[in-house]
C-alpha cells in the first residue's frame, strides 16, 4: 500500500515552510520545500492562507461542548447542508450552508437542532439525514433526525426540515415509556440512528437503554420492530451501531453489537416487513462501526463497510441480502455467498502520522465519490492518531478498493493547526458538490469542524481555487 501524502517535516524548518507558505502561495511552498529537501503537499494547510484547501467551521457559542462530535450532510435543490451536533444528550446541533462550490458560509444558518434549554430533545450521538420525509401534509425535502424528544407537542423522534418545519415519529411503546420518564425525571436517554443515503431516505434507531431495534421505511412515519433471533428482546449494549445499505429495490440492514463482536443482518424488500437473515461474527470489536456507499461502482448497490478493533471489512450488501430468511442464531464468516468479503485493510502509518496501535482506527467510517470517477472510497477515522508528534491529534485514512482483495492506503488527511486531544475523525461526513465529494471531520475534543477540499488524487479538471 502506498501512502501518498508528502508533507513538511517537523521542528523549525517545518514552521519557517509554513511562514513561507503563507507570504507566497502554494507555488512557493513546492520551491521553498524542494530547497531544503522536504516534501510539501499543500492540501494540509488550514491556517496559513485565505483560500485554504482545508476550511475550519465557526463553533457558535450556542455549542459549549463537543461542537463536532456527530455529522450528517444533505443536499437541498442547489443548498448543501452540513449539520455539525455537538456533545450528545447535553447539547444541540447546527446547519452549515456550504453552496455548490469550495466557498462555505463560516457561520451556523440554523440553530434549531435540540438547541434551548427550554426544548425538551436528546441529541442523538448520530443524527441521521432524510433526503426526503413525509411530513405531516406534504413530502418535504431535506430533514434532519436530530434525536429524541418533543415536538409538536408529541414525545418521539425529532425531525426537523429545512424550511425549520418540525415534527415527530412514533416509536414502539417501550422506548417511549423510556422518553417519558426521562424527560420528566432530566435524565437523558441517548437514541442512536443509522440511514442509507438513498434520494428516499430509509433508517433504523435504537435507544441505549432500551432493548429494542426499530426500522422506518424510505417515505413513512411508521416504523417495523426488528426481533432479535431466538429471544423476545435484544440484549442489553448501550454502544449498538447501525446501518442501511441500499440493494436493488430493498434494503440490508445491519446492527453491530461490539461486546460480543457481531452484526446481525436483516433484508427488507422494497415497502415489505425486514426478516432476519443471519448474522457475522468477527475479531474482538466487529461491529462498533459502519459505512455504506458504492465502494466499487458499476451499480446503484452499496458495499456494507465494518470496523473491528483493528481493521475495516468491506461486504458486498447485494451478496449478503441474497441469504435467506433463517432461524439460526450462531455468528461467523463462513458459509457466506461466495465473493461477499470483498477486502479487509488495517492502519497505515507515515513519517506525518503514527501511533496506529492506540488510534482508534475505524472509530467512523464514510464513503464517497472523492475524485469523481464513479467508484467510492472508504475513509477511515483514526481520533486518536500521533500527527507531527502531536498526540490524539486525530487523522483521516483513505483507501481506494478497485477490485476485490484489493486495498490502497491512498491517502491521508490532517490539519496544520492540530492540537493535542482534538480527536480529528471522531466523526465523518461526505457533503455531495456535484461533480464530486468533500470530506467533513469533526473534531470534537476542541470543538472543531473542517472541511477538506483538495485530496492528492484529485483530477485536475475538478480542482477548485483551494487546490491550485
Amino acid at each position: 500500500m502506498r501512502p501518498s501524502t508528502v508533507t513538511p517535516g517537523s521542528g523549525s524548518r517545518s514552521s519557517l515552510l509554513a511562514l513561507a507558505a503563507s507570504a507566497h502561495g502554494a507555488s512557493f511552498c513546492v520551491i521553498f520545500a524542494g530547497a531544503l529537501g522536504l516534501g510539501c503537499s499543500w492540501t494540509r494547510y488550514d491556517d496559513v492562507i485565505e483560500k485554504s484547501p482545508i476550511v475550519v467551521l465557526n463553533r457558535p457559542k450556542d455549542v459549549a461542548t463537543g461542537f463536532g462530535s456527530s455529522l450528517t450532510t444533505g443536499t437541498d435543490g442547489e443548498r448543501v447542508t452540513l449539520l455539525v451536533g455537538g456533545a450528545p444528550l447535553s447539547a444541540g446541533a447546527v446547519e452549515f450552508d456550504l453552496g455548490q462550490s469550495d466557498s462555505p458560509t463560516l457561520d451556523a444558518r440554523d440553530l434549531g437542532h435540540c438547541m434551548g434549554s427550554d426544548v425538551p430533545c436528546y441529541l442523538s450521538s448520530s443524527p441521521v439525514t432524510l433526503s426526503r420525509a413525509d411530513t405531516p401534509g406534504q413530502v418535504r425535502d431535506l430533514c434532519f433526525v436530530d434525536g429524541a424528544g418533543t415536538a409538536s407537542g408529541e414525545r418521539g423522534l425529532v425531525v426537523r426540515c429545512a424550511d425549520d418545519v418540525e415534527y415527530h415519529l412514533e416509536i414502539p411503546r417501550a422506548a417511549d415509556k423510556l422518553l417519558e420518564f426521562s424527560l420528566g425525571s432530566n435524565q437523558p436517554t441517548l437514541f442512536r440512528f443509522g440511514a442509507d443515503h438513498a434520494p428516499e431516505t430509509a433508517f433504523l434507531a435504537t435507544a441505549d437503554e432500551e432493548r429494542a431495534v426499530w426500522y422506518y421505511p424510505p417515505l413513512s412515519r411508521d416504523f417495523v420492530e426488528l426481533p432479535y433471533p431466538g429471544a423476545k428482546e435484544w440484549p442489553e449494549d448501550p454502544n449498538r451501531a447501525l446501518a442501511v445499505a441500499r440493494v436493488g429495490d430493498g434494503r440490508l440492514l445491519a446492527v453491530g453489537i461490539a461486546e460480543s463482536s457481531e452484526v446481525r443482518l436483516y433484508f427488507a424488500p422494497d415497502s415489505k416487513t425486514p426478516s432476519y437473515i443471519g448474522c457475522l461474527g468477527g475479531p474482538a470489536g466487529f461491529g462498533r462501526a459502519f459505512g455504506t456507499g458504492p465502494v466499487l461502482g458499476g451499480d446503484a448497490d452499496d458495499e456494507l463497510v465494518i470496523a473491528d478493533e483493528s481493521f475495516v471489512h468491506v461486504f458486498d450488501a447485494a451478496r449478503l441480502a441474497s441469504l435467506l430468511p433463517t432461524s439460526e442464531t450462531g455468528c461467523s464468516l463462513s458459509a457466506l455467498p461466495e465473493g461477499s468479503l470483498v477486502s479487509s485493510f488495517g492502519c497505515g502509518s507515515t513519517k506525518n502520522i503514527s501511533g496506529c496501535s492506540g488510534s482508534r482506527f475505524g472509530a467512523s467510517l464514510a464513503v464517497g465519490d472523492l475524485d469523481g470517477d464513479g467508484d467510492g472510497e472508504v475513509v477511515v477515522g483514526a481520533p486518536s492518531m500521533t500527527v507531527r508528534h502531536i498526540e490524539r491529534a486525530g487523522a483521516l485514512l483513505i483507501y481506494d478498493v478497485e477490485e476485490p482483495g484489493d486495498a490502497l492506503f491512498k491517502d491521508i488527511a490532517f490539519m496544520s493547526s492540530a492540537e493535542s486531544d482534538d480527536q480529528l475523525g471522531l466523526s465523518i461526513a461526505l457533503p455531495n458538490l456535484g461533480d464530486r465529494q468533500i470530506i467533513a471531520a469533526g473534531a470534537p475534543g476542541n470543538g472543531k469542524a473542517a472541511l477538506f477540499y483538495c485530496p492528492s488524487f484529485l483530477p485536475a479538471e475538478l480542482e477548485g481555487e483551494r487546490c491550485k
